[in-house]
Formats: C-alpha cells, sequence, structure tokens
C-alpha cells in the first residue's frame, strides 16, 4: 500500500504555519441571530465596563453595531447605506456612533431589557456640519408625533446647562429664584434732553454680594454668560421701589463711573430670571428653606401717617 509522504515542513518543523482552510459559504444570519449576537456583544462589553446605560453600551460594541445596523434599520435602508458610505469613506467610528447611535438605540434596549434613560435626546453630532445637524434635526420631527419621547418634566438642556455653570452662577441663580427682580444702574453722561449721551458704566447691581458669591468683583462675567444659557434678562424696566437704587448708586463703580465726567446721571434698570430660567431653579435647586440672606420677601418696613394717599370715590350712576 501506498502512502503519501508528509511535508517535510509540517513533520519536521512544529512553528509552521497551518495553512487556513478554504472558505465556507456563509449562511445568511437571520434577523434574530443578529439581535442575539448585537446583544451579546453588548452584554460582554457592559461586564467589562460595569456600566448599562444603552448608549454607552452601543459604543462600547464597536463593529457590533454596524454589523446590526442592518437588522435594527429595517424599513430605512437610506440610513444603512448613509452609514456604509461614512465607514468606507474611512469617517472615525467614534463620530458616526455619535450621529447614529440615536437610530438603533431604542432597538438596542429592547433587545437588552434596559432602562431608556436618555429620553432620545442625548445624540448630539459632535460636528456641525450641515448634514449632521440636518438629520438630528430630522429625526427630532421624526419622533414628535410619539408622546413618550416629549419630555414632560426637566428639560433635556437642563444638565448640558449645569456643566456650564460655576458654584458662583449657581448661587446667583438661587437668589433670584427668590429675592425677584434686581435694580441695576447705567451711569451716563447727562446731557439736555439725553441728546448724545455716552455710557459711562452699564448693569452696575450687588446681585453677586446678596447672593454671597466668593468672588463678586466678577458679577459681570457671571451674569453674562447666564444671559447667554437664556436663565437670565436684563431690563431697562425699573423695580417697583425706586429707593433701592439708592444703595447701588453708593458703590465704587458707580462713583468711580460719575468721576470720569463733570456730569452725570444714573439710569435705572432691573436683572431678573427669565421663564425658562425659573423653571431651570426650580428643577435644578433645592429653594425650600433659603430666605435669599431676607430678601425672600421684601418689606420696606413703611408707616402711613395721617390718612395715606386719597382714594378716588366711586361714582354711582
Amino acid at each position: 500500500m501506498t502512502h503519501a509522504t508528509p511535508d517535510p515542513d509540517e513533520s519536521t518543523n512544529p512553528q509552521a504555519e497551518t495553512p487556513e482552510p478554504a472558505e465556507l459559504p456563509k449562511r445568511p444570519s437571520t434577523e434574530n441571530e443578529k439581535h442575539s449576537s448585537f446583544a451579546a456583544d453588548l452584554a460582554k462589553a457592559g461586564a467589562a465596563s460595569g456600566t448599562t446605560d444603552p448608549m454607552a453600551l452601543a459604543k462600547l460594541a464597536g463593529s457590533s453595531l454596524l454589523r446590526a445596523m442592518g437588522a435594527f434599520t429595517k424599513g430605512s435602508i437610506d440610513t444603512a447605506k448613509e452609514i456604509a458610505e461614512e465607514v468606507s469613506a474611512g469617517e472615525p467610528l467614534s463620530e458616526i456612533f455619535d450621529t447614529r447611535v440615536e437610530q438603533v438605540r431604542h432597538a438596542a434596549v429592547s433587545v437588552l431589557g434596559l432602562e431608556d434613560s436618555t429620553n432620545g435626546y442625548e445624540a448630539r453630532a459632535k460636528r456641525g456640519t450641515v448634514d449632521n445637524l440636518k438629520n438630528y434635526g430630522n429625526g427630532l420631527i421624526k419622533k414628535s408625533w410619539n408622546p413618550s419621547s416629549q419630555p414632560r418634566g426637566a428639560h433635556p438642556s437642563f444638565a448640558a446647562i449645569l456643566h456650564e455653570l460655576t458654584p458662583d452662577e449657581a448661587r446667583i441663580l438661587r437668589f433670584l429664584a427668590v429675592s425677584g427682580p434686581q435694580p441695576a444702574i447705567d451711569i451716563r453722561t447727562k446731557t439736555p434732553f439725553g441728546v448724545g449721551s455716552e455710557r459711562l458704566a452699564g448693569g452696575i447691581n450687588m446681585i453677586a454680594d446678596m447672593a454671597g458669591c466668593a468672588w463678586p468683583d466678577r458679577d459681570q462675567h457671571y451674569l453674562a454668560n447666564l444671559n447667554r444659557l437664556g436663565l437670565v434678562r436684563f431690563s431697562e424696566e425699573p423695580v417697583e421701589d425706586f429707593r433701592r437704587y439708592s444703595l447701588v448708586e453708593a458703590q465704587p463703580k458707580a462713583d468711580a463711573a460719575k468721576d470720569k465726567a463733570k456730569k452725570a446721571i444714573a439710569v435705572y434698570r432691573s436683572i431678573y430670571l427669565s421663564l425658562f430660567g425659573k423653571q431651570f431653579c426650580e428643577t435644578v435647586f433645592d429653594l425650600e428653606g433659603y430666605n435669599a440672606g431676607g430678601w425672600a420677601h421684601y418689606d420696606p418696613g413703611d408707616h402711613i401717617i395721617g390718612k395715606g394717599t386719597p382714594v378716588p370715590k366711586k361714582k354711582h350712576h
């Protein structure tokens, strides 16, 4: 009987590489198998990282997210094509995840049985390209019909706003939420009828001091940021009691501004929380038990001597 002579490399060299077997034809994966594979990869990623957040798991799963995209985007072939084009074009996976993971997150949550804590509003396009912004905006419009996608409690921007606040700015917001509108003044040059008047200083107030800020001299920076976030408004209307401006006019900033001109006047303004700012403060701060240093209820302590202001009598017809 004749035996085939073994390959000398295979018999004598144990470190020789074993030739790869011929690739067998792959059986098309069913949708359930894709879901199971994706769920398994997500579970492994979550166990390794200690997280159960669906969006974080989707990012950790890496290529599994793309493999499962065909199953999760059933009925949305355009989305799958766009993702494939982004991958082939060399787009970073992190960028693709940030703009696309929202489209498959609900499916991942359903597969894993996790609680969806993102409310569908955490997916943000890191790159402000027109396509990314338009895709995100169109996604919001498509979900607008679903009441479960609409936030009833805290606005989704509240969490992001908190990260853009300093501790002093938080104190200012809490103070304004309890004490109400506060007096502010502009110092301007005094001219006949205000013609040609120049502003020497603007927005002088005592809000940072009254709120207990660590750096009250940075009040203009704080208020500018709060205005940028839509929480605070600057009004040309004065507060009700004009006597409150006397203390503001006596501040060193006001005196320094008045010294810049021969004649100067103070223009009364006010600073207050916007409606959005009030909602924000009521949501993120514990206002109960805080009296804003005694300004929670303004009582000038006036005592009326005599009959007071006469009240017009009503005419009877």
